[in-house]
């Protein structure tokens, strides 16, 4: 991160947060074998949904790791439309992590909207929580890539490319994953339909916000 970009904020909310995922230490290591299986096989977001304490741990993780995965998608300076270019750093700060954070209700009200009423609830339950799986994985790889790449080079071009390569890569086997749950009980084209709606428009929201904006 640039040092013009550090601020108090960031430093308060890195000592605060860290607190957090310390005393949510337990529940980490309860989920991390299930989160390399969720990779690996969509099956196992069904599995982790069939437990509520593994649900709940998850579900309580991934809610620690919202704010602090806006901070590193500023640090990386992943998602910077030109609307934010002029404000100042703190503000900056404030305004990715709340484009992070809308990130929960609008993909709630589109699983309310698209699932609710049509798919049996454990299928539901795990294509939603699905994403708080992703939010895991991908703070925990795009954290480990951050820091392995800032430690090689100085260069934040480079630094910014692998972050985005790795976003990108984590987010398409999430996709996959969650359409599998899916057409576990729907034909393939109803599955694509519910994709669309689900993930094409939050995505869409936040890729076309960058570009435009």
């Amino acid at each position: 991160m640039d040092p013009a970009q550090d601020t108090m904020l960031f430093a308060a909310l890195a000592t605060v947060f860290t607190i957090f995922f310390i005393l949510e230490l337990r529940s980490v290591l309860k989920i991390v074998p299930y989160l390399f299986g969720c990779v690996l096989r969509w099956k196992y977001n069904m599995e982790i949904e069939s437990s509520l304490q593994l649900s709940r741990s998850r579900d309580q993780v991934a809610l620690t790791l919202v704010v602090p995965l806006g901070m590193l998608v500023y640090s990386q300076d992943l998602w910077s439309p030109d609307i934010i270019q002029g404000l100042s750093p703190t503000l900056r700060l404030c305004a990715v992590i709340a484009a992070v954070l809308f990130q929960m209700p609008l993909r709630a009200f589109l699983n309310w909207q698209f699932e609710s009423h049509s798919l049996s609830s454990k299928v539901a339950q795990a294509s939603n929580g699905s994403f708080y799986t992703f939010l895991v994985i991908l703070f925990s790889i795009l954290f480990t890539a951050s820091a392995v790449t800032n430690a090689i080079t100085s260069n934040p071009i480079i630094s910014k490319n692998i972050s985005l390569w790795v976003t990108a890569i984590s987010y398409g086997i999430y996709v996959i994953r969650r359409g599998q749950i899916l057409s576990s009980v729907c034909n393939p084209f109803v599955t694509f339909l519910y994709l669309c709606g689900l993930e094409l428009l939050p995505a869409a929201a936040l890729v076309l916000s960058a570009a435009l904006l």
